[in-house]
């Protein structure tokens, strides 16, 4: 296996601004979205644009979700920037996934979602012919979107389309995981080294994602341990708009690691640059999309705008829990599901605004370090939902915060413990619920930004 060195850029989500992109409709889509929309073409071209200046590094692999919400305009403006990029010498390597296609699709004027030309999964292929599926080397006929590219002398890309059924069921589906499993089998018979990639996470990237049924591919586990015991080692994935290294271990004893990568265009606004060695190293480091122009950024940074897009979109929502039930309740199923716990969501929600550490440590009779002691609640929710998807969770053991949640969780045992025994039957993962929550707001590893990974090449 030669050195291979490439681009991994995740959910570009280009949205082509002249179908509409201003007013009422669109401001209310844009406070519930944790990407940037109408920002979409000058994120984009900023982040190609130091791509076309790395000359020493042509490849990028881009796994779904190049465009907003299967309009047809911004398929054709951004099949238009990949050109640019293919001009600039690169090679762009790509799979679609389900904001590509759409029975209807919409832009935005004034208090109006006008309906604009959407596309049909079917078409999806010849759009991007020149990205991967023309010169592959294997297509699962199954869909005609899954596919096998030789990357390099003795390197090899397993790209997976993961669309499922298209609805309830995102995944890989029998026959085509016997036809990935033949693929990896030939590649070693052939003497190359094979990675994959998808557009879903084939692992959750964090406890909490075990919980929320699109986070993950249908069945993960399931798949991730025929995928290991089938000798696939890595795969690279998107989705979550969140940064995570996350590693697995089949009841046979084979690991696969999953790289999935937040999107280029919404908080943490990242890429990576992987480095395959032969020594069987592989090196992640990730890049910051950088900055951008933008009128309405104000004097904000590129990384303080997206924070500050993610934010308002949590925040928004704490307060609509105080506030806004009707707006919190249709994020979680409707008032009518909700209707049995809006007095608790009511109360919690405006003991949020108020509640700090401080006070709810004297409540329960323990003491906090000082530096923590006026944080509100609300920001510290804020911070941990916030530090799921950007990734190296800062409040490790040892750390004033993790501490007092640590005490917190250890005084409000006597509700935890039964509660973790009943939500367990039908989760196990909320079995020890001290340690679940624990896991999300501290990660001792560290490694989802800069890693190495050691392969078997």
């Amino acid at each position: 296996m030669q050195e291979l060195t490439f681009y991994l850029v995740t959910d570009p989500h280009y949205f082509a601004t002249e179908i509409g992109a201003e007013g009422e409709a669109y401001e209310a889509r844009s406070r519930v979205d944790q990407k940037c929309i109408a920002e979409t073409g000058a994120i984009i071209d900023a982040a190609f644009s130091r791509l076309a200046e790395d000359r020493d590094t042509q490849l990028i692999l881009i796994p779904g979700d190049l465009i907003f919400n299967g309009e047809k305009a911004s398929h054709l403006g951004f099949r238009e920037k990949l050109r640019a990029l293919q001009k600039a010498g690169k090679r762009i390597l790509l799979i679609t996934a389900r904001h590509d296609y759409s029975d209807w699709s919409c832009g935005y004027r004034g208090a109006e979602e006008v309906e604009v030309e959407h596309t049909e999964r079917s078409e999806l292929r010849d759009l991007y012919a020149e990205f991967g599926f023309s010169d592959a080397i294997a297509t699962w006929e199954g869909d005609g979107l899954s596919y096998v590219s030789q990357l390099a002398d003795g390197v090899r890309l397993l790209a997976l389309n993961c669309d499922g059924d298209t609805r309830s069921f995102k995944g890989l589906w029998p026959e085509q995981l016997e036809w990935a499993k033949q693929q990896i089998e030939k590649a070693h018979a052939d003497g190359q080294y094979i990675f994959a990639m998808t557009h879903y996470p084939l692992l959750p990237g964090s406890a909490v994602m075990n919980l929320i049924g699109d986070a993950k591919l249908t069945d993960w586990e399931k798949t991730a341990d025929f995928l290991a015991d089938a000798g696939l080692e890595l795969i690279f994935t998107g989705h979550m708009h969140m940064q995570s290294l996350t590693e697995h271990l089949s009841a046979n004893g084979n690991k696969i690691t999953d790289i999935c990568t937040g999107s280029l265009v919404g908080c943490p606004a990242y890429y990576r640059k992987v480095t395959l060695s032969p020594d069987g190293t592989v090196t992640v480091h990730s890049i910051p999309t950088g900055e951008f122009d933008w009128k309405d950024k104000g004097d904000k940074t590129s990384a303080e705008y997206f924070q500050w897009r993610f934010d308002r979109m949590i925040t928004d929502l704490i307060d609509a829990m105080a506030f806004d039930f009707p707006f919190f309740a249709a994020k979680f199923g409707g008032e009518e599901k909700m209707k049995n716990v809006r007095g608790v969501v009511t109360f919690f929600g405006k003991g949020l605004q108020k509640w700090t550490i401080g006070s709810l440590a004297r409540l329960l009779c323990i003491k906090v370090d000082p530096s923590v002691r006026d944080i509100l609640l609300k920001d510290i929710g804020l911070a941990f939902v916030r530090n799921i998807f950007v990734g190296n969770e800062p409040y490790v053991k040892g750390t004033p915060i993790y501490d007092a949640m640590e005490k917190i969780l250890n005084r409000l045992s006597f509700v935890l413990k039964p509660l973790g025994k009943k939500l367990g039957e039908k989760q196990p993962v909320l079995r020890d619920l001290k340690t679940f929550i624990l896991s999300m707001i501290g990660d001792e590893d560290q490694r989802d930004y800069e890693a190495v990974v050691t392969i078997h090449k």
